[in-house]
């Protein structure tokens, strides 16, 4: 019995595909590829910087002490520390003795409400982002890596006080009269053990004494160097002074050494009672590194800003 004919077309069919096609495939597939990650990149992209800034804003907050670890506002009565919530109908906090969590809205609204960025060169002067011609979000990206302390115009924060008149005061307000913050934020950054650290510490009015301290982004080792991350930690720096006093107790703000000493071991073991040891913290066991990195960052950060918060401590003393 005679076999059927093979049809023509389904030998053609199975012939193997030729180089050109197999290339003309993978070329296709990796510009699909490409156009879809740019696709999933630009739709993240708008969530991801929202999520940065309120987490940065929240780091902000807390070393300000207007926002606890516990992530519930807090307002200072009488020099004291007091629980507070948010009052949608005036935006301004009010006490409670069972404070409710911060929604994610509310940090938005006090942030907006509170906090001015401004510029300042190495003479101290004060500008807004409009008067240089900067956009405030650009100038964030362009150089948040490198930090903010060695370039001409440097960037500081205001914070204004919980009050409604606070609402309509404008960072071209702050530029004439930076008496009207109450307190003010310094970015900081530098290396730890493993990479950069960026965080703020944020000083009274004086421009000198510490509010707190935060980080917003540290890759140091857990259980050790990441420790600086931690409230336990965090919480000795209230108090301290960034401009560091002299033997006899007494503060030349022209040349006194600036920063935070993280010290090996504990204050009151190293530097005792000295003047010294009003412008240090304890350091992490383990983490010596760590805290000699931390210490030059605040040195480095802090250094290029004196004329500014020396300028800030004789506006608020004179």
């Amino acid at each position: 019995m005679a076999k059927p004919s093979q049809n023509p077309a389904d030998k053609q069919s199975r012939l193997p595909h030729t180089n050109l096609q197999i290339l003309l495939f993978v070329i296709a597939l990796c510009f699909t590829s490409a156009f879809l990650l740019a696709v999933i990149a630009f739709v993240l992209k708008t969530p991801q910087e929202d999520a940065a800034e309120l987490d940065r804003s929240k780091q902000m907050l807390i070393a300000t002490k207007i926002l606890s670890y516990n992530q519930t506002f807090q307002i200072f009565q009488d020099g004291t520390l007091t629980p507070a919530q948010f009052d949608p109908s005036t935006q301004l906090l009010i006490p409670t003795e069972d404070p409710p969590k911060a929604t994610d809205d509310e940090i938005r609204a006090i942030s907006t409400l509170r906090i001015r960025a401004l510029l300042t060169d190495s003479g101290g002067a004060a500008y807004t982002f409009e008067k240089k011609g900067l956009n405030l979000q650009d100038y964030l990206t362009t150089n948040k890596k490198t930090g903010y302390a060695d370039l001409p115009l440097k960037l500081f924060y205001a914070i204004l006080p919980n009050d409604a008149s606070s609402a309509t005061t404008t960072a071209s307000d702050l530029a004439t009269d930076l008496t009207k913050a109450t307190s003010f934020v310094i970015p900081v950054s530098g290396y730890g053990l493993w990479g950069p650290v960026y965080g703020y510490i944020a000083l009274e009015s004086n421009g000198d004494t510490v509010l707190g301290t935060t980080w917003y982004e540290q890759s140091e080792t857990p259980g050790l160097g990441a420790n600086i991350d931690t409230s336990w930690w965090q919480q000795q720096f209230f108090g301290k002074v960034v401009f560091q006093e002299s033997p006899s107790g007494t503060t030349d703000f022209q040349t006194a050494p600036m920063g935070i000493l993280v010290v090996k071991g504990k204050v009151q073991d190293v530097l005792g009672t000295t003047p010294k040891a009003n412008s240090a913290v304890d350091g992490i066991s383990g983490a010596t590194l760590t805290g000699d990195g931390i210490t030059s960052a605040y040195q480095d950060s802090l250094t290029p800003y004196r004329a500014l918060l020396t300028k800030i401590n004789q506006e608020t003393n004179g």
